[in-house]
């Protein structure tokens, strides 16, 4: 299930220097050209080494960075001998050896042994080097210094579920959940890991208290300003909510009320900048997400009006999988009649998603039109009008979305997004029958692509096949151990970018033909956003895109000249 998968990748850094920002700070005064005649002249002090090892890290010249550090330690001069240590582990890391990184960590770890940020990193090298337990003892230690880190305690996660410990893995989560208790993701992922462990009861009251802490379920509306909306004073009643967010700047929702209220003034500057302050105050609120995307399409800015539509689509397809894992929960208790009451309310919520990506397919092909029309009506086409194309008759994109799609799956049949995707415009336009069976086959290629696995229940389950959708509900929660394996694998392998880039021409170089293949790449970045080491939202735009851009709309969309 994607929660699950997700521990997998939680923690992770693409960079070892990331833990140690602080640290291994430049603060860019210097040119890099300065900083070396700094450490010619001064050879025997430490700092314009330091700082010199420090810009070659952050440019990626390793072997520069290497040897700056290795002057600084030849100097052994106290707190710089901390920081050498660290940015050399840095770079042993960047060139994937773990074994050195480590060394040099250990020396880091005799000098401060109450570094929580060594100690994480120690850590962090040795999971990544093959050797759990070690890394399971250096992250302990680092909870012992720092017990609110929470990257550490993700990494504990990943490794006790890697391992089967579930409880171990829980506690972990217990304690996460404690430090960060509005934390939706958090919370659900502990309700998944309860259901996992099967501790049914546990698992309901974390769905039940994940779905009451999103904000589309608050109330704080003022009497007043209601009445004055509700009579069309409408400037009253931004009056009195101006008021109200002055006093309770906190409420997500009186920003949002705001800005629905400039909006009926026509005032949609003003509008658009309650809604992101709604988002400032919580970065997931659905219907707030939806409005500045409505917001942007609105002002004919096509391109982020899809990045927040895709983004409204995780937002709801996360509500949708706290729905489905109630109701699954809930039927392992034996309460069928809570569980159905359940998958109804995720059915009731599906249809945002659906209707939420067909909007994005719809822009991302009107987009393709204006951009071959601005082409086609040149200066020079404008000074005889009558030689101007006429603009395309585009009656029904989403029609012609669905056929790209098709098209694209008769090159690409083993693209498990495209038939997901396929489904959702399928759905949309009234076939859910044949939106089942592209949900099935994009389950068929990835069998923990738990969108499409929870598409298809609610789909089935639309169509009246309760017992079948039901069956296929309790699989998006589920993961066996091994796919749990093989996506930790790969996300170790993922936050080492050298040997991810190397594993990926290696497996090409074994398929014979010297060429990217399309499907491996398209099923591993799938796999990475399972785990939630892709954006999603961004994910969907490039594949949109992608799939409009090598179709050529224009092609079968306008007139030739």
């Amino acid at each position: 299930m994607s929660y699950l998968l997700e521990i997998l990748g939680r923690g992770l850094l693409a960079e070892l220097s990331c833990a140690f920002r602080d640290l291994l700070h430049d603060d860019g005064h210097f040119s890099t050209d300065e900083l070396r005649t700094a450490c010619a002249c001064s050879p025997d002090s430490p700092e314009p080494a330091i700082k010199l090892g420090t810009r070659c890290l952050s440019n990626r010249d390793y072997p520069g960075a290497r040897s700056a550090f290795e002057s600084a330690l030849a100097t052994r001069r106290g707190r710089t001998d901390l920081v050498a240590r660290v940015g050399l582990a840095c770079v042993y890391d960047e060139l994937g050896r773990s074994e050195q990184a480590v060394e040099h960590l250990n020396l880091a770890r005799q000098d401060q042994p109450a570094d929580a940020t060594v100690l994480f990193a120690l850590g962090f090298c040795r999971e990544k080097w093959g050797k759990p337990e070690q890394a399971i003892a250096d992250y302990r230690a680092c909870l012992q210094e720092a017990p609110n880190l929470r990257n550490a305690r993700e990494r504990l996660a990943a490794i006790y579920l890697k391992q089967n410990d579930l409880d171990r893995a829980i506690e972990q989560y217990e304690q996460i959940c404690g430090y960060e208790p509005g934390e939706v993701v958090s919370v659900l992922t502990l309700a998944n890991l309860y259901l996992q462990a099967g501790r049914s009861e546990q698992a309901v009251n974390r769905y039940q208290f994940a779905l009451t802490i999103e904000p589309d379920n608050w109330e704080a509306r003022d009497d007043l300003a209601a009445a004055y909306e509700q009579a069309g004073l409408y400037c009253e009643a931004i009056e009195q909510l101006d008021e109200m967010v002055r006093t309770q700047p906190a409420f997500a929702d009186n920003h949002l009320r705001l800005g629905d209220l400039y909006v009926k003034i026509g005032d949609h500057h003003r509008a658009l900048g309650e809604y992101m302050t709604a988002l400032e105050i919580h970065p997931d609120y659905l219907e707030a997400i939806i409005k500045v995307g409505t917001a942007h399409l609105r002002g004919g800015k096509y391109a982020e009006a899809v990045r927040w539509f895709n983004k409204a689509v995780e937002i709801n397809d996360r509500l949708l999988t706290a729905c489905v894992g109630l109701g699954v929960a809930q039927q392992e208790l034996g309460h069928n009649d809570e569980a159905l009451a359940s998958f109804e309310m995720a059915a009731n919520a599906e249809p945002n998603s659906t209707l939420l990506f067909s909007e994005t397919a719809r822009l991302q092909l009107t987009m393709a039109v204006d951009h071959q029309m601005e082409r086609y009506l040149s200066p020079a086409r404008m000074i005889r009008p009558d030689l101007a194309p006429s603009p395309p008759p585009v009656t029904d994109l989403i029609d012609r979305q669905i056929e790209r799609h098709q098209a694209a799956l008769a090159e690409r049949p083993n693209y498990a997004d495209l038939h997901y995707r396929l489904g959702l415009l399928l759905k949309h336009k009234g076939e859910p029958a044949d939106a089942v069976e592209s949900f099935r086959a994009a389950v068929a290629i990835n069998p923990q692509y738990v969108k499409a696995v929870i598409q298809l229940g609610l789909t089935l389950h639309e169509l009246g096949r309760s017992q079948e959708a039901a069956d296929v509900l309790k699989r998006a929660v589920e993961a066996d151990p091994e796919s749990i394996e093989l996506h930790y694998q790969l996300g170790l392998v993922f936050a080492d970018r050298r040997q991810f880039a190397l594993a990926l021409e290696q497996f090409e170089q074994a398929l014979g033909n010297g060429s990217k293949d399309i499907d491996l790449h398209a099923n591993i970045a799938l796999a990475l956003q399972n785990m939630g080491l892709i954006d999603r939202a961004e994910a969907s735009w490039h594949i949109l895109r992608e799939l409009t851009t090598q179709m050529h709309p224009d092609r079968e969309m306008l007139h030739p000249i």
